[in-house]
């Protein structure tokens, strides 16, 4: 769960960034108490909503929460009762739906990514890169976690990801990665994005942690993950004699 105190400072940036003055529209109405209900216009698995309800509150007014995060909603379902004075209500509107639908949308698209990857096989998992929007990222990546989906690294600080940009300044890919392993904390895993099988041969061998097969096709990667299990395995095999003739030393 992101800490309420950062997702205040972002509600806060988000409503003097829709309101910077005053709303000249909302303004001609007069006060008066009133309520609504937000509701889903198709099917779907609904994320965000604790941070609506945190729009809501901030601006004054109040926010029924009728429905879980990552439940899965049909068309037309009511997710939330809201109720306050008729200005609070109508600042809120639009920055609430756009986080609510931004989410939801989100979270129902890595829901049906999980689903089809779950019948094939139930280990796999479906990940979120970094490729998101800047000063929503934690939202986004929740929105992915809310799916079902896996967050794989939130930022620059999380772990080595060694592109192909950043190994056009080494020698080799070997030295990439074993310069990595030596300079970086053993706490962070060390992963190796590929273009081809000898890379990711190349990258196994070399001790990389995680291998991205980068736009290579299902046939492609199914061989390729054979390759590295095969390496994988004659390597367990080498270190498990290694360990047995180590004993019989002692």
């Amino acid at each position: 769960m992101i800490p309420p105190v950062l997702v205040d400072e972002d509600i806060k940036r988000w409503i003097e960034e829709d309101i910077p003055y005053w709303d000249v529209t909302t303004s001609l109405l007069p006060s008066k108490k009133t309520e609504g209900k937000i509701y889903t216009k198709q099917e779907g698995v609904v994320a965000g909503l604790i941070f609506v309800k945190r729009i809501f509150e901030f601006l004054g007014a109040e926010c029924e929460i009728l429905t879980k995060e990552g439940e899965k909603v049909s068309k037309a379902t009511t997710v939330a009762i809201v109720k306050g004075d008729i200005h609070s209500l109508l600042q809120a509107e639009r920055v609430s739906l756009n986080i609510l639908g931004r989410l939801s949308g989100i979270a129902t698209k890595t829901a049906i990514m999980v689903e089809i990857a779950n019948r094939e096989n139930p280990e796999l998992k479906i990940c979120a890169t970094r490729k998101i929007v800047p000063g929503l990222s934690k939202y986004d990546k929740y929105a992915v976690v809310t799916g079902g989906g896996d967050t794989h690294r939130f930022n620059l600080s999380d772990m080595i990801l060694l592109k192909e940009n950043h190994l056009r300044g080494f020698d080799s890919l070997t030295l990439a990665i074993r310069t990595a392993k030596s300079k970086t904390s053993f706490s962070k895993k060390v992963e190796v994005e590929i273009q081809t099988k000898e890379q990711a041969i190349e990258a196994t061998k070399a001790g990389a942690d995680i291998i991205m097969l980068d736009n290579f096709s299902p046939q492609e990667a199914k061989e390729t993950i054979e390759l590295i299990k095969k390496i994988n395995d004659d390597a367990y095999k080498k270190k498990e004699k290694l360990v047995k003739a180590l004993t019989r030393l002692v």
